[in-house]
């Protein structure tokens, strides 16, 4: 379990980091009525939609693997194809550089968990490493409990970037403006290169372990 859990831990860090996300809550943050009942609307919205897809592939990704002819070599060529489209996001995000969107979150009544269940849907830069977490979550031998656990752990390490907001806004309501104002700037300034950077090394850390796979095989 505790090899498991450490196996998948680059890939939900990874998952976890979004830039668009956090800066998207913190605009929610930033109106006037309800807002920290809005902004977490949609961490919620976005944690159901990452539950849906995380059991779904739990309990479906070793049954279809496993159905073809060479199951760990096609395991293997599953994490080389996601690593590979985590360089493809790099490479979009560093030569076709889009400014997000986030002045529609200031508008009133909004469906807010609605809103965070669909970011997560299209939010491909969370989900390919999410996916590849949860794919080998469900192709280890693990004990049931073993593999729900580490699961809902993903799930939770995953939704941690975009929920840190809600939460300081809630614990430390008076303390939330100080605490979250240095985050959103620097997170302005930097996030995208912080996760170029990172999901550059997942996608090695993915094709590593999809290339090892499939020499212990060889």
């Amino acid at each position: 379990m505790e090899r498991t859990f450490l196996e998948i831990l680059p890939l939900a860090i990874g998952a976890a980091i979004s830039p668009t996300g956090l800066l998207f809550v913190m605009m929610i943050l930033s109106g006037k009525d309800n807002s920290k009942k809005s902004a977490l609307g949609f961490v919620l919205g976005g944690t159901l939609f990452l539950v849906i897809l995380g059991m779904f592939i739990f309990f479906t990704a070793k049954p279809v693997v496993n159905s073809t002819n060479h199951p760990n070599v096609t395991s293997s060529i599953i994490d080389i194809l996601l690593g590979v489209l985590i360089l493809g996001i790099v490479v979009k995000s560093v030569f076709f550089k889009k400014k997000p969107k986030t002045d529609a979150a200031k508008k009133k009544k909004k469906p807010y968990p609605i809103m965070g269940f669909l970011y997560m849907f299209i939010n491909i830069s969370t989900l390919i490493p999410f996916i590849a977490a949860v794919k080998i979550i469900s192709m280890n031998k693990l004990a049931p409990w073993d593999g729900v656990f580490i699961l809902l752990a993903t799930i939770l390490i995953t939704m941690s970037m975009i929920a840190f907001p809600v939460i300081i806004s809630y614990a430390m309501p008076k303390e939330s403006q100080k605490i979250l104002g240095p985050v959103n700037g620097f997170m302005s300034k930097n996030g995208t290169k912080i996760s170029n950077v990172y999901f550059t090394l997942m996608a090695c850390y993915l094709v590593y372990h999809g290339v090892m796979g499939i020499m212990k095989i060889i």
